[in-house]
């Protein structure tokens, strides 16, 4: 007689809405705008960075140039955050649903659903939309992702 292997599946599952639930008051209630005190106009020139590693570099900057600044260990924090925080996004996505195993359609849900979170981030005044959280929180997801292959190999 064959041995039956133990359904996982929903042990993942709360896993995923637990991580969920953590994400979600990380990213909207962890910390007030910077921007409090503006119009919604300002607040939102305040609050958004569409220039591509501007962030990033500032950020490597810091942590590579000036350990001595007060800003180091937010540098480093909101640099290396911004990919941890995603690396279990990218495993579980594609171990609770089969159809994200194929890697376009998890490049496809991660984009959507990062673009989702930094608008929902900008438009509640709750964050910022920052194109490198964008790049940062995909390769977090990504690194999820290939972690997630490399440990499932058949």
């Amino acid at each position: 007689m064959a041995k039956r292997k133990a359904n996982t599946k929903p042990f993942w599952r709360m896993t995923f809405l637990i991580y969920v639930g953590i994400m979600i008051w990380l990213l909207f209630f962890r910390s007030r705008s910077v921007a409090e005190g503006l119009s919604f106009q300002e607040a939102l020139k305040v609050n958004t960075n569409l220039t591509p590693f501007y962030t990033i570099d500032n950020y490597i900057h810091v942590i590579f140039r000036q350990k001595n600044s007060p800003y180091f260990r937010q540098c480093v924090t909101e640099l290396f955050g911004n990919i941890l925080l995603f690396i279990p996004a990218g495993w579980l996505l594609p171990k609770i649903f089969p159809t994200m195993r194929r890697f376009f359609p998890f490049l496809a849900v991660c984009i959507g659903v990062i673009l989702s979170v930094e608008t929902l981030q900008l438009v509640t005044l709750l964050g910022r939309l920052d194109v490198d959280d964008i790049i940062l929180n995909i390769t977090g997801m990504v690194m999820g992702y290939i972690l997630y292959i490399l440990t499932h190999k058949k």
